[in-house]
């Protein structure tokens, strides 16, 4: 399995990605799916995750965006109980499916809103389907409720972000690689401190970066940007939340106080209430004293 999760493109990735999703053939999968996943993850130290997830991608196996989510819910919450570790769900509707199928999608998901489902995202093929079709589904999405995700600089240029931030109203850029390719770009970025959701193994894997050294997280970072370090799809890419903070440590020479920065960053940028943020942030602030000190 792990030699058949190798990518010589990011096309070669949503072609394998979209052959995963067939060996899930019945909706309470998912409980399970959540389950071992949010187990794994505890196993890290995580402690919030905002999960992504893409009910459409499995419409094709008679599986239902109300059965997944239902599913989806209780297995996180079985794992909160066991685990302590919380987690809410981002429901991607894939800029591939188009934005009438994606409106469908929002139609699913909103009696979920508040009960597990916090937010929308737009993942894949971004260099064959821009984002400005889905602005009216963003605005309602926002009217509704819901907080705002979208990839976007992943493997299209930097009009891609742009066509996040000023069509989407996005509050957070999924990735954002190629920002840099834009100087007013950046400056944008940094002045409305809108957070990249950076993932520096996967932009590898999928050979977008030559190298975790070549990752552009590092100039970001220094320029002054909001970036996080996520790890994508773990399970695709062979790696984990860790392994994303020591390729950091390792290649970019990112120092334990860098970190630590980062990590307050993904506190920050998360679509919690600040209520939450500000716990967490005193939870962390207290466990990372004790690693630098």
């Amino acid at each position: 399995l792990r030699r058949r999760l190798k990518y010589k493109d990011f096309p070669e990735f949503i072609r394998i990605w979209t052959w995963k999703t067939t060996f899930v053939e019945e909706e309470q999968d998912f409980e399970e799916i959540a389950y071992r996943a949010l187990e794994w993850f505890s196993t890290q130290n995580v402690r919030y995750v905002e999960a992504f997830y893409a009910p459409g991608d499995y419409r094709m196996q008679g599986l239902t965006a109300p059965g997944i989510t239902e599913y989806l819910i209780e297995g996180k919450e079985r794992a909160h109980r066991d685990f302590g570790i919380r987690c809410e769900l981002i429901a991607d509707v894939v800029r591939d499916h188009g934005p009438e199928l994606g409106m469908d999608r929002l139609d699913d998901v909103t009696p979920y809103l508040g009960k597990g489902v916090i937010g929308i995202g737009l993942g894949g093929s971004e260099q064959s389907f821009p984002a400005d079709p889905y602005e009216s589904l963003y605005r309602e999405a926002r009217e509704r409720g819901f907080r705002l995700t979208a990839h976007a600089g992943e493997v299209a240029g930097a009009e891609s972000i742009w066509a996040a931030i000023n069509k989407l109203d996005t509050e957070r850029i999924g990735h954002g690689l190629r920002a840099g390719e834009d100087p007013e770009l950046v400056s944008l970025l940094k002045e409305r401190r809108i957070p990249l959701e950076m993932c520096v193994l996967s932009n590898v894997e999928t050979q977008l970066c030559a190298s975790a050294k070549d990752h552009p997280i590092r100039q970001y970072f220094d320029e002054g940007l909001i970036v996080t370090a996520n790890s994508d799809d773990p399970g695709m890419f062979g790696t984990t939340l860790t392994q994303e903070y020591l390729a950091l440590a390792e290649h970019l020479n990112f120092t334990l106080d860098e970190l630590k920065r980062l990590s307050m960053n993904a506190i920050n940028a998360s679509f919690l209430p600040e209520a939450d943020k500000q716990a967490m942030r005193s939870a962390f602030e207290t466990e990372w004293q004790e690693l630098i000190t």
